[in-house]
């Protein structure tokens, strides 16, 4: 049985994992994490059979990790540890698939007793699953996707089905964001219609980026046929659809090559060709050594600054020509969009932070980093720009009345505190009203607003230079210097001292 442990603190972490090992039976410690997020990593990695874990933990508690774990479809069984005996955390615990639920501090035999039980349970329930009577899409999907205490049944049925054949071929279906139902169905038909003699099988990832068809015994003369499924799929279902293909001699490799078919279909930055990626065309591309367009960035940093937000288009497209200009790897594609964004965003933090504020919830930059067309960069980009130049404008003037009075207000007594209740007061509003008003009508916070509207003096008197950075503090309302370092810091990513040192 593989043991991960979850738990904050290293003594105890330690004392587990010890404590494991005086215990008989096949017990192994394959991953130890003193946070929620690394359990999640080492869970994905290691593919326990149990995860013992802490309840409570600084950042991510145990309950969330286990509900994270279940929609990655980790399939392992639990032993809850916490030195809290509230019975709302046990009745919790037990919801989300815990087999035990134990209080610190525990003993060698309480932990014997608990592995023996969880252990029971999951041999029990590997006996109850009849993979004969399932369908193979079921078994596919179990095998790709589900990984845990019973995988290796289901590999086993897998490969029982697919004995003595050496010519399957596993297909990826991908895109940039979610590939839906109707596409994945007339993906299908284009090979059942190109392909009709030929059995396939299919299943998807819970978030449809991911999607398999495994072909069984594809002959090599019809790879061909293949490129032209994904011509005729992209001319007519989705233009952002990526194909990645290749051979299963062993059905036990599906893993592997599952893995393999994840970083062939990035190559689509490079190659973006309407057929099939495989590793033969892979090896064909000769690529160029890259050189950053710093430039480039220079110029739409510039305009950002200026404001002149209509002009950055034209130096997005001279970025995607760059970029084109030579064959380059896709890793060199992608880290030069990233980097390109994280200066974008970078800029439009140090100019208005409340904006920033909005943004980063999209996601840009890992959105970035799953980009498998370079022209779908531009329009991102700019749609950002946009709601920048709009929120600029919006920030001097609202459309509703109560707004334009808070604005001006906030103009002449930016030194005052000015908190939300006072300001309704003096607007004969409920705090909530005016919050959620001026939300509506601005696209940020009133107390994001406020803060900016202080930043931008500080800001101002910092490049006249005729204070020091404790009166500028004092000159924009802010009541020390610590606390002016810690929110100038915050909306414009440097510290007021670097941000002079900039200025030069």
């Amino acid at each position: 049985m593989k043991i991960l442990i979850v738990e904050d603190e290293l003594k105890t972490l330690n004392g587990i994992a010890s404590l494991i090992m005086e215990i008989p039976g096949d017990y192994e410690v394959v991953g130890r994490a003193r946070s929620g997020e690394k359990g999640i990593d080492l869970a994905c990695k290691t593919e326990p059979d149990i995860i013992i874990t802490d309840i409570r933990m600084g950042g991510m508690s145990g309950l969330e990790m286990i509900k994270r774990l279940h929609a990655l479809k980790i399939q392992s069984r639990y032993i809850i540890l916490s030195g809290y005996a509230e019975f709302q955390y046990a009745r919790e615990a037990i919801t989300l698939g815990s087999m035990d639920y134990l209080l610190k501090p525990i003993t060698k035999e309480l932990l014997e007793e608990s592995l023996k039980k969880v252990k029971s349970a999951i041999e029990q329930e590997a006996l109850k699953i009849q993979t004969s009577a399932m369908d193979t899409e079921v078994i596919l999907e179990r095998v790709l996707f589900m990984p845990g205490f019973v995988e290796s049944k289901f590999e086993q049925e897998l490969m029982n089905r697919f004995e003595g054949m050496d010519s399957n071929y596993l297909l990826l279906l991908r895109g940039e964001n979610r590939i839906v139902q109707s596409d994945l169905e007339a993906a299908l038909q284009e090979i059942s219609g190109l392909l009709p003699e030929q059995k396939v099988w299919t299943c998807r990832e819970d978030g449809n980026k991911e999607n398999y068809i495994l072909i069984q015994e594809l002959q090599p003369e019809a790879l061909a046929v293949l490129d032209e499924v994904v011509g005729k799929c992209r001319g007519k279902i989705n233009p952002y659809m990526v194909f990645a293909g290749s051979y299963l001699q062993d059905i036990r490799n599906i893993q592997e090559c599952r893995k393999r078919l994840q970083d062939m279909s990035n190559w689509n930055l490079t190659i973006s060709s309407p057929a099939v990626i495989t590793e033969k065309r892979i090896k064909e591309v000769v690529t160029q050594k890259f050189s950053y367009p710093s430039d480039l960035e220079r110029d739409i940093i510039n305009c950002i600054n200026e404001g002149k937000i209509q002009e950055i288009e034209s130096y997005l497209t001279a970025f995607m020509d760059y970029l084109r200009k030579k064959t380059y790897a896709y890793g060199d594609l992608r880290e030069a969009l990233i980097c390109m964004t994280a200066a974008i965003l970078y800029a439009i933090r140090k100019a208005s932070y409340g904006l920033y504020e909005n943004i980063s919830s999209l996601n840009i930059l890992e959105w970035v980093k799953d980009i498998l067309f370079l022209e779908n960069y531009p329009r991102i980009i700019m749609n950002v720009m946009l709601q920048y130049e709009q929120y600029t404008k919006n920030l001097k003037s609202g459309n509703h009345p109560i707004i334009n009075k808070v604005l001006q207000i906030l103009e002449k007594e930016y030194r005052n505190e000015l908190p939300l209740e006072e300001m309704a007061q003096r607007m004969n509003v409920t705090p909530e009203y005016l919050s959620s008003l001026f939300m509506k009508e601005l696209g940020i916070k009133y107390t994001t607003y406020r803060a900016q509207i202080r930043i931008d003096v500080a800001k101002r008197l910092l490049q006249e230079g005729k204070l020091k950075i404790y009166e500028v503090a004092e000159a924009s309302g802010f009541p020390d210097v610590k606390y002016f370092t810690k929110v100038f810091k915050k909306y414009t990513g440097t510290s007021p001292g670097e941000y002079v040192r900039n200025l030069v």
